[in-house]
């Protein structure tokens, strides 16, 4: 059983599709700008899986620093001010860090969840405690990274952990 209480997405992530085209390039491309569109998405498609105002906060999956810098953005943060813009809802950067890197995600569910252990920690659980917090994230893949970001939330007092993604795979 997932420590999250529930988990969505706005889209399909399918091979050769267009919603993967374009997260690759967002992710991998710099095309950044193409947050704002997909956030818009997001917002637009959640009245009709769950209740946004349900939730008190929104925490984007972080990046590892040394990624991050890298990349030169959080695609999770992006998103994730996209949507508290349309919903109304805070968005909280420094409550989740990314502690350790990681591989890039592959292999299994029981793989993945290795490889994510101990990677994340709640740096301020004062913001989190007795909150319904809606992690952001672009995709839903296994729930490994998802289920281990609720966790430390959960640990730090957090009421109640809620997962939404722009795409998840089938």
């Amino acid at each position: 059983m997932p420590p999250f209480a529930m988990a969505r997405a706005a889209a399909l992530y399918e091979a050769d599709r267009t919603m993967r085209q374009a997260i690759l390039l967002l992710k991998y491309g710099g095309r950044r700008t193409l947050a704002r569109h997909l956030g818009r998405l997001m917002v637009e498609g959640a009245g009709r899986l769950f209740d946004p105002r349900q939730f008190d906060l929104l925490i984007p999956v972080p990046l590892h620093p040394k990624r991050e810098r890298a990349r030169g953005f959080n695609q999770a943060a992006l998103l994730a001010k996209e949507i508290g813009t349309g919903w109304g809802l805070c968005v909280d950067h420094r409550v989740l860090q990314r502690v350790r890197a990681t591989e890039a995600q592959s292999g299994g569910r029981r793989e993945r969840e290795e490889n994510v252990k101990g990677a994340f920690a709640v740096t301020r659980s004062e913001r989190v405690k007795g909150m319904r917090l809606l992690l952001i994230d672009d995709v839903f893949t296994t729930g490994a990274t998802a289920g281990e970001c609720a966790k430390v939330l959960l640990a730090a007092g957090a009421a109640e952990v809620g997962v939404y993604t722009l795409a998840r795979v089938e």
